[in-house]
């Protein structure tokens, strides 16, 4: 599918700044070898990038003209990308998994350091230690927090708020199965609850307190409530347990859906939170190979496809790894190990895409499944972790050390 899109002359046109691009036959740095090589670079030196990317041949190609012909792509193309390996995901039967039915979309923002020359694309913000503005933008994702997809991603310019961007993306939304939005605190108002409601959409925020004084009054554990405006809203209080309170508002009305069920789906929005961590330490998204605006959307939106890809490339084998029943003896439930599984994707798979050979591409396919199949690692229920302060000599700890 991959090869397809990637190799057609429409995915060409449609994705070339100006069309008089990617015409030469003779041209090293063709549109094809450009998306392979944005996809397979795991962030290290161009030049040295480069050089392995070219080892096979007879000639060198220069970082400065890869950057100036990376700028003839548009970033949308690896968008279009990530949506065909999402629809394709989707279109497979009994694949996507769900929670009663629901496919749950987890939403959430960071702020991403960007390159000091993208100040004026991106904006910027000042730290309470520095007189500097420190280049800076800001990413939205929506994840499908079970199967640990990401469904949709964007980076803009860090004065734009989370809710205006998420609100834009909502009218983009592809179609899913019975779609369950699921939100932290920052993202409640009663104006984006009534979009989503008017899109036919479930929802399920998690308020903050002294939110509205209707839903501040809803204080049994699973209550109904009418806005002034008409919004139909459910409030939960779940107690979690530390003794807390989590309120939180949803327009399902389904009796079979309890308390505890919205507790443990608003548990699973945590889904989202590690997308975060496999996009920031594993793929080390922020290791930006360019200032340029649109070079900088390349480096992200390729990120997200490596996700996604990685992702698939494990749920493939932990679902062989149940059907072997390799763990059925063992105490705790056991899953690929992502960040060995990272390096191979981007290292073997853009080799496949470079390949013509099927015997060559089925080969090395298996080689992926291996080494994924290999390394599992156990997954302990339960576990929680104090919010501790974050130091940016500390950014890639030993226990978080990236193997690209």
């Amino acid at each position: 599918m991959i090869r397809t899109w990637l190799e057609s002359s429409a995915t060409v046109q449609k994705f070339r700044t100006r069309a008089t691009f990617f015409t030469r036959s003779t041209a090293k740095l063709t549109f094809q070898n450009l998306l392979k090589f944005v996809l397979g670079n795991n962030r290290s030196s161009a030049q040295v990038a480069l050089n392995d990317f070219f080892i096979d041949e007879d000639y060198e190609v220069t970082k400065q003209a890869l950057f100036e012909a990376r700028e003839k792509i548009s970033s949308g193309a690896l968008v279009e990308l990530n949506e065909k390996i999402v629809s394709k995901f989707y279109d497979e039967d009994n694949v996507a998994k769900t929670y009663k039915s629901y496919t749950l979309l987890g939403a959430d923002g960071s702020v991403y350091q960007l390159p000091q020359g993208a100040l004026s694309d991106f904006g910027g913000q000042r730290s309470a230690l520095s007189v500097t503005m420190s280049a800076q933008g800001r990413a939205v994702i929506i994840s499908d927090v079970i199967n640990r997809l990401t469904i949709s991603a964007r980076l803009e310019p860090v004065q734009n708020g989370e809710g205006k961007i998420y609100s834009e993306m909502l009218d983009e939304l592809r179609e899913l199965p019975n779609p369950l939005l699921i939100h932290d605190r920052g993202f409640y108002s009663e104006k984006l609850a009534s979009k989503i409601q008017k899109k036919g959409l479930s929802f399920l925020f998690r308020v903050k307190r002294n939110c509205q004084k209707n839903i501040d009054a809803a204080n049994e554990p699973d209550h109904i409530i009418t806005l002034a405006s008409g919004l139909k809203l459910r409030v939960i209080n779940f107690i979690l347990p530390t003794g807390e309170n989590e309120k939180l508002v949803t327009n399902i009305f389904d009796e079979e859906m309890t308390v505890a069920d919205f507790g443990e789906i608003y548990r699973l929005r945590w889904g989202v939170e590690t997308t975060y961590l496999m996009l920031k330490e594993r793929l080390a998204i922020e290791n930006f190979t360019s200032a340029k605006k649109d070079l900088i959307l390349q480096d992200f939106h390729a990120a997200v496809v490596a996700h996604n890809l990685t992702e698939i490339g494990c749920m493939e084998q932990e679902l062989k790894h149940a059907e072997n029943g390799a763990d059925i003896n063992r105490k705790n439930a056991r899953a690929a190990n992502r960040n060995i599984t990272v390096r191979e994707i981007r290292r073997i798979f853009i080799e496949i895409m470079c390949e013509t050979d099927l015997a060559v591409i089925n080969k090395k396919m298996a080689k992926i499944e291996r080494i994924i199949y290999r390394f599992f690692e156990d997954v302990r229920p339960g576990r929680t972790f104090p919010r501790e302060t974050k130091f940016p000599s500390k950014k890639y700890p030993m226990n978080k050390k990236r193997n690209l």
